[in-house]
């Protein structure tokens, strides 16, 4: 049996061929970057009143910024790497769908805390749910791996 390259054209074979499934991981890991880049612009959003208490529970705008930015970063980087390996790790993806779970029920509180109805309940209370999701399918692709493919 020949062992299959790490290196060249078989990279991003794997990679194009696992994103489709896992295209709402890759959205959700840029969504949390483009979070922490609008929290990282010169205007201050906890200011607002919707944003009452995101500045209560966080105080600091630009450290959630930063935050936000680099999970969502390291997000990348594991879903590259899990693209990019032979053997797939569901559990970097799995971790990964959690932390975003967390993110996005975090958000979605400091929203609903604030008495404020705005779009926010159209969408990052559907982010979390996506999140588990990913968390389910990751957890499919793990048994997988563990336990063969069942058909």
């Amino acid at each position: 049996m020949v062992a299959q390259s790490y290196t060249g054209p078989a990279i991003w074979i794997r990679i194009q061929h696992r994103f489709g499934p896992r295209m709402m991981e890759w959205f959700m890991a840029f969504h949390t970057i483009g979070l922490g880049y609008v929290l990282l612009l010169p205007e201050e959003l906890f200011n607002q009143p919707d944003w009452l208490s995101f500045r209560n529970l966080f105080i600091n705008e630009n450290a959630l910024g930063w935050s936000m930015t680099l999970l969502g970063i390291l997000r990348l980087l594991g879903l590259v790497i899990n693209g990019a390996r032979k053997d797939v790790t569901p559990l970097i993806r799995q971790v990964s769908a959690g932390v975003g779970c967390l993110i996005w029920v975090g958000i979605s509180y400091c929203y609903a805390s604030s008495g404020i109805v705005s779009t926010w309940l159209a969408i990052y209370p559907l982010f979390a749910v996506g999140e588990l999701v990913n968390i389910h399918r990751a957890a499919h692709d793990q048994g997988e791996t563990r336990n063969g493919k069942t058909g």
